[in-house]
């Protein structure tokens, strides 16, 4: 017998209790970080595909389009790459105005 431990049926219940809880949140803690895990490797791998198919149309639109024209829009291209929150925030504003204009015509 321990000393330091007082004999208690209801005391060993809640040290079980507390003990299973434990147990059950570390195992919620771990299927958590596997979903976020698997979730991390599906955003990868859908961000990967995305960009191997921007860069195929790009190449099929450079083969397509005249030397000037392929030119330009390769310096847009750097311009978006070197400034992309400017160009977003200048698209986003440009499907504002139109969808206003568009609304309004009807």
């Amino acid at each position: 017998m321990d000393p330091r431990r007082p004999i208690d049926p209801d005391t060993d219940k809640l040290h079980e209790l507390a003990d299973t809880l434990g147990d059950k949140a570390a195992e919620a803690k771990h299927r958590a970080e596997d979903r976020s895990a698997t979730a991390a490797l599906a955003a990868t791998d859908l961000v990967d595909r995305a960009r191997t198919r921007v860069i195929d149309a790009t190449d099929r639109a450079e083969e397509t389009l005249p030397g000037p024209l392929a030119e330009r829009g390769r310096h847009l291209a750097a311009a978006i790459r070197e400034r992309p929150l400017s160009f977003a925030l200048g698209a986003l504003v440009g499907v504002i105005v139109l969808r206003r204009t568009l609304r309004r015509s009807r």
